[in-house]
């Protein structure tokens, strides 16, 4: 359907998700905002006075949409915060809080028309606020981590990089319920961008007269399914329906309440003795028992778990030594006996589930870059490597990694692998989830475990983290010609063209080795019996919205 001047309008079923996973099936949801699920997709009547009861496990980094920025703010803020798009159980963008878009034929302007909703506050939500907030998400000054993500949008990236201005940025509010955003060039996975927590809107009156709203639930002001009520810190997070959110009357409980237990242990107890309605980590030494029981279930997701070398701290400078640490690691034997998540051994950095244009999938084309458990090559690089730099004993490495006992575990089988294969001795630390998080972002970091999952549906996300100076780089890692070559495949239309640089790019990526593959990822999780409608996305965040607890 064409509109005006050469416009066009997107329909659900147009909207393409570049992402198609095997095995994603998902509870009876619906598909589309306010659509109720159909007669006979759950038994039982759902209880309107329940509390879903969930696990965080440590303190929220920030609340604040694109501050937060990591896997435990961003389930809140999916829960309590909306953005233009919301992912269905297809896993494809839908309208939210814009009831509908059009999207011009180049594929670089959309306008999206908002629907009446309110904040927590009781202020309507207008495109204002989201223009307010795409500007303030790469405005130089606020430094968030996120940033990155905006720089589809025309004028994005300069003034993040202080070589612009906010006006230069192309968002704007043509009135209360109309929003214009314009793209420097086509990309066709812009939508699913915008239902990252980065895009939520936040309330510009509230903002701009306390910068620092978010850190109290007294001031926090949301506009999603759900309110905060009760925050306190380090101890747990509570909230309830948000009366003036557009959507209320799907929402089927009364509210969410967080704990934070930072022990996996601990938390299996809770959910045995029906104190936690989902856990989404289960002990890995019951870990294949439980999925074998089908008491545990798992589902695919788009990400890797690995380690970062810092390669500006000896002695990760040197790129053999760094191939050395990825050749030695046993991923089968790490999966089996440890992770036991029926994870995919990583050979290379970008996960599966991402399609080519003929359909196959980006990995299989790919292929492997390294060969696991390849102890003889690793033994060659590391004495080479050494060699190069003048070392005759290795200057010390540590392995630092986020308090958790899965982390742990695995640590310590990289540290075993690492003596065994290579006769180096390395240094284990754990340090608390924000304070890891904050050190790891400020580069400080020699070697460090993250888990990676995708942002949106594409290849490029990967690619791009680890451009120089890039906020998820963390590593220091820099390479002229990779960075020309991930700005080429940015500035691609043609689709067949597009997808073969970025096979090249991640070959020099490879080639460069700052990271150390392990695992493709899987998502591990128990949900009580009668807890219905928790969406989990291959790439996405947790979803409460439509989730049902049914009277016992």
């Amino acid at each position: 359907m064409k509109l005006r001047n050469g416009w066009k309008v997107l329909g659900t079923s147009a909207l393409l998700l570049s992402l198609v996973l095997a095995g994603c099936g998902q509870s009876a949801t619906p598909s589309q905002p306010g659509q109720q699920p159909s007669a006979g997709e759950t038994q039982g009547q759902a209880d309107p006075t329940a509390l879903l009861r969930l696990n965080l496990k440590t303190e929220p980094p920030s609340l604040d949409p694109p501050k937060g920025f990591d896997s435990t703010s961003n389930e809140v803020l999916n829960a309590t915060m909306e953005g233009l798009a919301r992912l269905d159980s297809d896993h494809k963008p839908q309208p939210a809080m814009a009831e509908k878009w059009e999207i011009s034929e180049d594929g670089k302007t959309y306008i999206f028309t908002l629907r009446d909703s309110k904040w927590s506050n009781g202020d309507p939500v207008t495109a204002h606020d989201f223009e307010y907030a795409f500007k303030r998400i790469v405005d130089p000054k606020n430094a968030f981590p996120s940033a990155f993500l905006a720089y589809y949008i025309e004028g994005a990236e300069k003034f993040n990089k202080g070589e612009g201005t906010a006006d230069d940025v192309k968002v704007k509010a043509i009135d209360d319920k109309t929003l214009e955003v314009q793209l420097r060039s086509p990309a066709g996975f812009f939508l699913h961008i915008l239902t990252q927590p980065t895009f939520f809107p936040v309330n510009k009156k509230v903002v701009e007269s306390n910068p620092n709203f978010a850190a109290e639930a007294a001031t926090l002001v949301s506009n999603g399914p759900f309110k905060i009520t009760e925050w306190v810190h380090d101890q747990s997070v509570k909230a309830e329906v948000n009366e003036g959110y557009w959507d209320k009357d799907s929402i089927k409980y009364a509210g969410i309440h967080w704990v934070m237990v930072n022990d996996e242990n601990t938390q299996y107890q809770m959910y045995k003795t029906g104190q936690l309605d989902m856990i989404q980590t289960v002990p890995n030494d019951m870990k294949k028992q439980l999925i074998d029981a089908g008491e545990a279930k798992v589902e695919p997701e788009a990400a890797i778990y690995y380690y970062r070398m810092n390669v500006k701290m000896e002695p990760f400078q040197n790129a053999n030594i760094r191939k050395a640490f990825a050749l030695a690691i046993d991923r089968k034997a790490l999966i089996d006996n440890v992770a036991q998540g029926n994870q995919l051994p990583a050979l290379a950095h970008i996960p599966v589930g991402f399609p080519e244009p003929d359909g196959r999938d980006f990995r299989e084309v790919g292929g492997d870059f390294i060969k696991d458990n390849d102890v003889e090559t690793a033994k060659e690089l590391l004495k080479k490597g050494m060699e190069e730099e003048g070392y005759t004993t290795l200057p010390p490495v540590t392995l630092t990694y986020n308090t958790s006992d899965a982390h742990k575990q695995i640590a310590q089988v990289l540290q075993e692998m690492y003596k065994k294969n290579l006769g180096v001795d390395v240094k284990l630390e754990n340090k608390e989830w924000k304070v890891f998080l904050e050190e790891q972002r400020g580069r400080q970091l020699q070697m460090s475990r993250s888990t990676i999952p995708a942002d949106y549906g594409d290849p490029l996300n990967y690619l791009e983290l680890f451009v120089t100076d890039h906020p998820g780089n963390r590593i220091n890692y820099s390479n002229k010609e990779y960075d020309a070559l991930v700005e080429k495949i940015r500035q691609t239309a043609d689709e067949k063209e597009r997808f073969q640089l970025m096979h090249d790019a991640e070959k020099m990526f490879m080639d460069d080795m700052p990271l150390v593959p392990i695992y493709f990822n899987t998502k591990v999780f128990m949900d009580q019996p009668n807890v219905k409608g928790i969406l989990r996305h291959p790439v996405g965040t947790l979803d409460f919205k439509w989730a049902e607890i049914l009277k016992k």
